[in-house]
């Protein structure tokens, strides 16, 4: 027996992938298309969940990490401090094996995956909960009406709740700061930065200390361009939700299937300190883990934590107490051979219970399509002509890219893939736009002129920031033109890449559709706007208001770096005029501050550009989308005639998919 017959994930997935086309070549409504491709995808998603044993673990002597100790008796050498030793509350490591010949164990990666704003809303509400003796509806608030209530229970709330409250703030904090990362997998990281940045924890007996509020808007986001090192890790780290190493493990050592095995490491358990956050992922990750190893101390806090779980636990794997595993790593030398046989076993059977409990649904969903085409007229309409079918389908493929395309304006305009022609992002560009402008100014050749031997000789210079602020703010006041020639190279840029994917649907329009009318056409011209994309790069946000002009003053002069009512460092009243104040380095540093302080400003502009026009294209490919979508109106002005209608009646099209779901139920009972 073949091992895909042999797993019942693996035939249910392969029974979808053989009844979804038949099944959807007789649907012609494209809601119940959508409905049964959402369906399929569901149990193709449950089918394809790598198996995943957890590990809980209750915190050992004086607080450490106990499963830091359980890495290297389990996987082998060169795994050591896959996570780190110190006390960590905040966030789950998934260890991905993958079995290779040799003996030696090599990580090969680490990547972070980012919270989406849902799950951060629902952490939020968790933290909030556990807070308590807050008005009713603060979970719903925004986040400065909740740092604010928070505030307010801070000096009366115990250590518990305070630990939230600095949970609550941090996770404030990361989720600006990780702006740009939220609901993104496959994030780079530095191997030894996942080894070093923790999440801060609040002990019962170390609960005071400084305010953990942070001020609103606060520094953020981050643009990285490299693997994400440690301070980075740190301040995101409440916006993380999983760091994933993948580990190559020897296959002698590790005898597991070819879907390979992934190891996840749980927060930590400690009774004095609850977590809403820091529950929420452990509950989560259980729910999609088929086994679970448990780590106890005398709290017995795994055997409470599992009790309290809703829906199905995992099979419990019970390992040794966490002073064994602190004090001798050997003692986890027969726990291997448990998770390869028994815990992976249940990771099996935990994945063919979802996959055939998503299969069930997708089932329903079938006869729910069947039940809503038999209740369709019985009229049946005349078989519609080749041609008609023929500019159906196209529209119908047109249709789905303008979906997708819909789907992916934010990530390729805004988001990880936006890029100009060149390959720059936006943000870069707009940054080396900015240096380029201040480099440019006059004052630095006129300093750079005034040097000897690296120190300005006394002269005519300039050594007041008047010219430099009048400087600041002119480039202030163009950044707004500067943001939307960045957005317009970015978008063209986007809309070219989507061109050429579109480009053979186009052809085919201009030989199915555009030939039906002879002159102009404006269903040809309507309907040519879902394969020629010009249209889009007109598409521009309705200009805002215009500041007013006291408040956009003071903001761009709070954004100054240097105090206008000081002189510059090599004034010749200036404290240190006679020493480091004449430096070259001096003004390097004043002319790089200039720079930090412009494309602060100018990031904050085009984050705030690049949204609207998202939306505006957004709103403009949705009503384009909906024009696509109405068949029926578009055969009968391009082909003239009545309604437009389809080639099988919907009971026999009922008929055949109620055929085509029973044999391959039939097909299954007879394996």
């Amino acid at each position: 027996m073949s091992l895909q017959s042999a797993d019942p994930a693996r035939r249910t997935r392969a029974r979808v992938d053989r009844l979804l086309p038949g099944i959807t070549a007789l649907l012609t409504d494209g809601v119940q298309q959508r409905e049964i491709n959402e369906a399929a995808g569901r149990v193709l998603r449950a089918a394809g969940e790598r198996p995943a044993v957890a590990l809980l673990a209750e915190a050992g002597l004086d607080h450490q990490v106990v499963s830091h100790r359980m890495w290297a008796p389990l996987l082998g050498d060169g795994v050591a401090a896959l996570t780190p030793a110190r006390t960590t509350i905040g966030y789950v490591t998934a260890v991905r094996l993958h079995p290779v010949p040799g003996d030696r164990t090599t990580v090969r990666k680490a990547t972070a995956s980012f919270l989406t704003g849902p799950e951060i809303l629902r952490c939020r509400a968790r933290l909030l909960a556990q807070i308590g003796d807050l008005p009713a509806g603060a979970a719903d608030a925004e986040w400065t009406t909740v740092l604010e209530l928070a505030r307010h229970v801070w000096d009366a709330a115990d250590s518990a709740r305070q630990a939230a409250i600095d949970e609550l703030a941090g996770l404030y904090r990361a989720q600006i700061f990780a702006g740009r990362f939220l609901g993104r997998d496959g994030v780079p990281v530095r191997l030894e930065a996942v080894h070093q940045a923790t999440m801060p924890v609040r002990w019962s007996d170390a609960a005071a200390g400084r305010r953990p509020f942070p001020e609103i808007g606060a520094a953020g986001p981050y643009d990285a361009d490299q693997d994400l090192g440690q301070s980075v890790l740190h301040r995101v780290f409440p916006a993380v939700r999983r760091i994933v190493l993948d580990v190559d493990v020897p296959d002698e050592r590790w005898p597991i299937s070819e879907d390979g095995l992934d190891l996840i490491d749980l927060p930590m358990l400690d009774g004095r300190l609850r977590t809403g956050r820091a529950e929420w992922l452990i509950e989560t990750e259980l729910a999609g883990a088929g086994a679970v190893v448990t780590v106890e101390g005398p709290q017995r806090e795994a055997e409470r934590l599992l009790d309290r779980l809703r829906g199905p636990s995992p099979t419990v794997l019970r390992g040794p107490d966490n002073y064994l595993v602190l004090r001798d790593g050997g003692a986890l030398a027969d726990l291997r051979a448990e998770i390869c046989k028994q815990g992976q076993a249940a990771c099996l059977a935990a994945r063919a219970q979802r996959t055939e409990a998503a299969y069930e649904g997708f089932r329903q969903t079938v006869r729910r399509v069947v039940a809503a085409l038999d209740e369709t007229p019985l009229a049946a309409p005349p078989m519609a002509s080749p041609q008609e079918m023929a500019v159906r389908d196209l529209l119908g493929r047109i249709g789905a890219e303008l979906s997708a395309m819909t789907d992916d304006v934010e990530r390729g305009i805004a988001g990880p893939a936006a890029s100009l022609a060149d390959g720059i992002t936006p943000y870069a560009a707009l940054r080396q736009w900015i240096t380029t402008q201040v480099y440019a100014w006059p004052q630095w050749p006129a300093l750079f002129s005034a040097l000897r031997h690296h120190v300005l000789v006394p002269g005519d210079l300039p050594s007041t920031p008047g010219p430099l602020l009048a400087r600041f703010e002119r480039l202030v006041h163009d950044l707004p033109e500067a943001c939307a020639r960045v957005i317009d190279a970015t978008v063209e840029n986007w809309l070219r890449h989507w061109s050429v994917r579109v480009a053979p649907l186009k052809s085919e329009f201009f030989e199915v559709i555009a030939p039906l009318r002879d002159g102009p056409s404006d269903t040809v011209a309507q309907l040519r706007r879902g394969v020629q994309f010009g249209w889009l790069t007109e598409a521009r946000p309705e200009p805002a208001a215009p500041p007013d002009d006291q408040r956009a003053n003071g903001a761009v002069r709070a954004a100054f770096p240097l105090d206008p009512r000081r002189n510059l460092p090599w004034h010749q009243d200036a404290d240190d005029a006679g020493g480091h104040g004449r430096h070259l380095m001096t003004v390097m540093r004043v002319r790089r501050e200039m720079v930090v302080a412009a494309q602060r400003l100018g990031e904050e502009r085009l984050a705030d550009a690049l949204a609207a026009r998202v939306e505006t294209i957004r709103r403009r490919l949705r009503l384009q989308r909906q024009a696509q979508q109405q068949p029926d109106a578009h055969v009968r002005a391009l082909l003239g005639g009545g309604p437009a209608t389809t080639g099988v009646a919907p009971q026999a099209a009922a008929r055949r998919i109620e055929d085509l779901l029973e044999r391959a139920d039939s097909e299954e009972e007879h394996q």
